[in-house]
């Protein structure tokens, strides 16, 4: 597996595993035999347009077996994947489809707007799918919306060859979530995206009986996720978009053993459940993947006595996708609780380093930027020789994440080098001070920005969520004895609900905005 290409492995795996099912979805159930035909008639129509090995092609689709069919199409003739998060604005896609060169974008017809405004004067082929028909190809429309009869089965057809492809050859065009500018386009291999699968099978532990619950999208983290399933062989429980109680009763109900979930989905679960619930309510989960944002202490605590020891926490970044360090489930240990505060140790195949400014490496228990080095970090930047002289150092890349390894290799993240606050001289890490803000038995959630004083450059602003009635005063004399006097919140903002990027982050640069509007900075 390790020297196919992309196309290749899922190819071996649609066949391996013909007779399983593949996907569940809005109560019907997708065989591989199934997905492999529907996958291959996507691949012909691209091909009927000029779509070739090494163009690259767009997919705005959401949460549908579609999104999983065009994966495996792409890969397939050996083109370069470019997910698009249907969350996005019309104009982020307008720039992802021109920074890219994207020669085809396929769209669910729920997008239409947002894909006519995407290709509106340029060369590039618009396909779409019919809602409610059966797969076919050959024409710009691919019917793929509805599950294909059980007579489309076609598990007589043989299923086409992938093309061959260089393994050090882009498979991939991922943009990141731009919360600090516009987004940038980063290049993986079919190499580095193969080396990353393994990684993952074994760091999410996902086996062939697994039935994953992918509720996030599939543009971003899920899809990976999604990925990994079908070259095990697992089934995926696809649901469009998060609902809390219709998740709670899927893994109570429908015998799921694994999920992906950021952590706002966890505090809603637990919510939602109840806090004196047990693991015996889901007695089929095994494992909880979490991660994308940092995690109140507090409520990982409680999550486990909902749920158990089945919690794995991931750090990465578009750039190292899921797997730059993991918290294992035997680390979610209470006798250790320290470690809750940490996100694990370097994945399989990664090395983690933290360096000064200077880009020295610093000993252990110091704190500077994450750096991480392995097979499946980014190639470069797309059109971008700039940001990807910038993004490496030497073999290592930087993260812009700041954190400190301990003497065992656990990682502590600080902050994002662009979330720290400075005020009065003093660096304040806005993740230790939501940690404390967070574990007020009144807080459902909490956020901290910077925020212009006159005396310290920035002070430090509170955005809560809260659950009962709670005051200013109360909050801010609670981290009276929890954190230094520069570090305490000199003021709170009560909303009903955080702003969040279309990639499930809380958008801190929508908070600090009107703060600093007609600046031409965000700091003091």
């Amino acid at each position: 597996m390790m020297n196919d290409g992309l196309g290749q492995a899922f190819r071996r795996a649609l066949v391996q595993h013909s007779t399983k099912t593949a996907i569940e979805f809005d109560g019907a159930s997708i065989s591989y035999a199934r997905l492999g035909a529907w996958s291959a008639a996507i691949g012909e129509a691209l091909r009927s347009k000029g779509i070739k090995a090494g163009d690259t092609v767009a997919i705005l689709v959401g949460n549908d077996p579609a999104f999983i069919a065009c994966d495996i199409a792409v890969a397939m003739i050996g083109a370069v994947k470019l997910p698009i998060n249907s969350l996005l604005p019309a104009q982020t896609v307008s720039h992802i489809i021109d920074d890219s060169g994207a020669r085809a974008l396929i769209a669910d017809p729920r997008l239409e707007p947002a894909a006519l405004t995407a290709v509106e004067g340029r060369s590039v082929e618009l396909l779409g799918f019919e809602q409610g028909a059966g797969s076919a190809a050959g024409d710009a429309f691919l019917r793929m919306a509805g599950v294909p009869d059980e007579d489309a089965d076609q598990q007589g057809t043989p299923l086409p060859d992938a093309s061959p492809v260089d393994v050090e050859a882009t498979a991939a065009l991922f943009y990141t979530g731009g919360t600090t500018g516009r987004p940038k386009g980063v290049v993986h291999t079919h190499r580095s995206l193969v080396s990353f699968h393994v990684a993952q099978l074994l760091e999410a532990e996902i086996r062939q009986h697994e039935r994953l619950l992918l509720m996030t999208p599939l543009a971003h983290a899920a899809g990976l996720f999604a990925q990994s399933a079908i070259l095990r062989g697992a089934t995926i429980v696809l649901h469009d978009g998060f609902d809390v109680e219709r998740a709670a009763t899927a893994m109570r109900d429908d015998g799921v053993t694994w999920t992906f979930l950021v952590p706002t989905m966890i505090y809603r679960l637990i919510d939602a459940v109840g806090k004196g619930a047990t693991r015996k309510l889901f007695p089929a989960l095994d494992t909880i993947v979490y991660g994308a944002a940092p995690i109140a202490q507090s409520k990982l605590q409680t999550a486990l006595d909902v749920f158990g020891p089945v919690f794995i926490q991931l750090y990465g970044q578009t750039e190292c996708p899921n797997w730059g360090t993991r918290l294992a489930k035997a680390d979610h240990n209470p006798d250790y609780p320290e470690r809750l505060t940490s996100c694990g140790q370097a994945s399989f195949m990664v090395g983690v380093s933290i360096v000064n400014e200077d880009g020295k490496t610093l000993p252990r228990d110091e704190i500077g930027e994450v750096c991480l080095k392995g097979p499946y970090t980014l190639k470069e930047y797309h059109r971008n020789p700039e940001a990807t002289a910038e993004k490496f150092l030497g073999e290592w890349i930087c993260t812009g994440d700041v954190g400190m390894l301990d003497e065992a290799g656990y990682l502590y993240l600080k902050d994002r080098r662009a979330d720290m606050i400075i005020s009065g001289g003093m660096n304040v890490y806005s993740s230790e001070v939501e940690d404390v803000l967070n574990a007020h038995p009144k807080v459902r959630t909490a956020t901290v920005i910077g925020i212009p004083h006159d005396d310290w450059g920035e002070a430090v602003h509170a955005v809560v969520v809260a659950g009962d009635e709670l005051d200013e005063n109360e909050l801010i004399e609670w981290s009276r004895s929890r954190l230094a006097g520069y570090a305490r919140p000199k003021s709170v903002e009560f909303v009903d609900s955080l702003p969040e990027t279309p990639f499930g982050k809380i958008d801190k640069k929508r908070l600090r905005a009107r703060y600093w509007e007609g600046s031409d900075r965000s700091i003091n």
